[in-house]
């Protein structure tokens, strides 16, 4: 399936000459947050090398002509930009590189969001990593690989889980759902298992957030911000306007990737609990 999605844009005038208006949310599919362009690019010079977790930007050639390479992860495609009437659409998560700019190029750029470089994934590895995570169904099969990633010290000790048995995690897995206040989820990163997580405790607008990342190797890799944009997104729709969460004070990278995704520190609870929340 081709990920080169172009926009043809309605050009009006006369005798005199052209003219293309550009409406947010009518021939620009979002709300336009942001405007630039691009030129006086130096032969031989290659612009992009990143993708955006979230950001959804329509490229224009109003001037001269330049190519784009777009990347989802699993296929690869290159278009011409040589026309004011065409427009580029680039979803989140794609990959991009503009190269081959011709003398007097101007490439105009709208973008569905203000600049936020936590929105940028700049190492090409990282975004295949992140570009082929998944939210699963949490089967039997995640039940067994928690018994064994929330028994490991580490992990047992981060996530704050205390001891547990086999029937309580048997009574835990039959109330998986919203009609039991909660929806949970297996990891999967390239089709392997490695995680679990979800929003439970739901009540009033309210959800706890939750998230583990049991397979070590997997660690590091910027997925825990994909994950927790995936379950906002999940929490939105289930008609959520808040997010909370406990965090060991011991945990600070989990701290700070919760910074980062916009959790405030609400309080500092006993026993080493760090309260944050979001507002959807």
């Amino acid at each position: 399936m081709s990920i080169i999605k172009m926009l043809d844009l309605p050009v009006l005038g006369d005798s005199r000459g052209s003219l293309i208006a550009l409406e947010e949310n009518k021939n620009i599919p979002f709300s336009v947050k942001r405007i630039y362009y691009i030129f006086n690019t130096s032969l031989g010079v290659a612009r992009g090398f990143h993708a955006h977790r979230n950001l959804k930007q329509l490229l224009i050639c109003v001037a001269g002509h330049c190519k784009v390479i777009l990347d989802d992860g699993e296929v690869r495609e290159e278009v011409l930009l040589d026309s004011p009437t065409k427009a580029l659409l680039v979803e989140s998560m794609v990959w991009r590189e503009m190269h081959d700019f011709s003398p007097g190029c101007v490439l105009l750029v709208l973008a569905s969001d203000y600049y936020d470089e936590l929105d940028y994934i700049r190492d090409y590895e990282r975004f295949l990593a992140q570009s082929k995570l998944e939210l699963v169904e949490y089967t039997e099969v995640f039940l067994e690989l928690s018994w064994r990633w929330l028994n490991i010290p580490l992990i047992k000790e981060m996530t704050m889980t205390p001891d547990f048995s086999r029937a309580q995690q048997a009574d835990f897995f039959s109330r998986i759902g919203p009609s039991h206040g909660n929806y949970v989820f297996g990891i999967a990163q390239n089709k392997k298992n490695i995680g679990a997580c979800g929003v439970k405790n739901i009540s009033g607008g309210s959800g706890e957030l939750w998230l583990y990342i049991g397979e070590k190797e997997y660690w590091g890799l910027g997925l825990g911000r994909v994950i927790i944009t995936k379950l906002e997104e999940i929490a939105r729709l289930a008609g959520l306007s808040r997010l909370y969460l406990k965090v060991s004070s011991k945990n600070e990278s989990a701290i700070n990737l919760y910074l980062r995704a916009g959790y405030l520190i609400k309080s500092e609870a006993c026993a080493g609990l760090i309260n944050m929340e979001k507002m959807l």
